[in-house]
C-alpha cells in the first residue's frame, strides 16, 4: 500500500509545483504587460504635451493692419503728405493727423504688433497725449519691429495697398516708397505697395480722406 502512495505523493507534488510555477508565470507577465500598457501611455501623453508645446509656437505669423487720415486742401490745416516715409510734394492735398499722417507706416506697423499679439499704435501712441504730437512715424514703426523682435519674430513679406482718389500714384512713386519701406524695414524682405481709388465712393472717393490696408507675414527667428 505504502508502495502506491509514495508515488501518488510525488505525482501531486510535481502537478503542485507545476501549476504554481505556470501561475507565477502568468502573474508575472501580466505584470509586465500592465506595465508595459502604463509606460506606453505615459510616453504617449508626454509626445502630445511636446508636440502641441511645439506647434504653439508659431514658424509663421500672419497680420493686419489699416489706417485712415482725412486730407485737406489748405496747408495751414494739414501737413505735408507722406507715405512709406516719403514726402509727395506738389500733391494739392495735405494729411490731417496727430502725428506725421503716415498712412502706410501706420498701417504696416499695427499688422506687425497685431502678428505678434501686442495690440495696436493707438494704444501705444494715443492722440491724446501732447508727447505725440508730429511725431515720425518710422519711430512707429521702429518701435513695433523692435517689440516682435524682442518675441522672435521678423517681417518676411509686407503687402500694402494705399486707398486715395488723388494724387495719382505712378508706377515710379510706389517704387519709391517700396524702396523707402524696405529700408526702413530690412532690404531682404519683399515689399509690394499697391494704388488704389475708391471709385468715387464716401470720403475717400470723394478725396477727403486717405487710407491705407497691409498684411505683414511675420518669420520666426528664435
Amino acid at each position: 500500500m505504502t508502495s502506491y502512495i509514495l508515488p501518488l505523493y510525488g505525482i501531486a507534488f510535481l502537478v503542485l509545483r507545476c501549476c504554481s510555477v505556470g501561475f507565477f508565470a502568468h502573474a508575472f507577465r501580466q505584470s509586465r504587460s500592465w506595465k508595459d500598457i502604463a509606460c506606453r501611455s505615459f510616453i504617449n501623453r508626454l509626445t502630445s504635451v511636446i508636440t502641441s508645446s511645439q506647434q504653439s509656437i508659431c514658424q509663421h505669423r500672419i497680420g493686419q493692419g489699416y489706417d485712415i487720415h482725412r486730407l485737406v486742401e489748405d496747408a495751414n490745416d494739414g501737413k505735408p503728405l507722406t507715405l512709406g516715409g516719403v514726402r509727395i510734394d506738389g500733391s494739392g492735398v495735405y494729411v490731417v493727423g496727430h502725428s506725421d499722417g503716415d498712412t502706410v507706416l501706420h498701417a504696416i506697423a499695427d499688422a506687425i504688433l497685431g502678428a505678434v499679439g501686442l495690440g495696436d499704435i493707438g494704444e501705444r501712441y494715443p492722440d491724446s497725449d501732447p508727447a505725440n504730437r508730429d511725431l515720425d512715424s518710422r519711430v512707429i514703426l521702429q518701435t513695433a519691429l523692435e517689440e516682435a523682435r524682442k518675441l522672435g519674430y521678423v517681417p518676411a513679406n509686407i503687402d500694402a495697398s494705399i486707398i486715395l482718389q488723388r494724387p495719382k500714384l505712378g508706377r515710379e512713386l510706389k517704387r519709391r516708397i517700396s524702396s523707402s519701406v524696405s529700408e526702413l524695414v530690412s532690404n531682404d524682405v519683399t515689399v509690394n505697395i499697391k494704388a488704389k481709388t475708391n471709385e468715387g465712393l464716401d470720403s475717400i472717393g470723394s478725396g477727403q480722406a486717405i487710407a491705407c490696408q497691409a498684411v505683414v507675414l511675420m518669420r520666426r527667428i528664435s
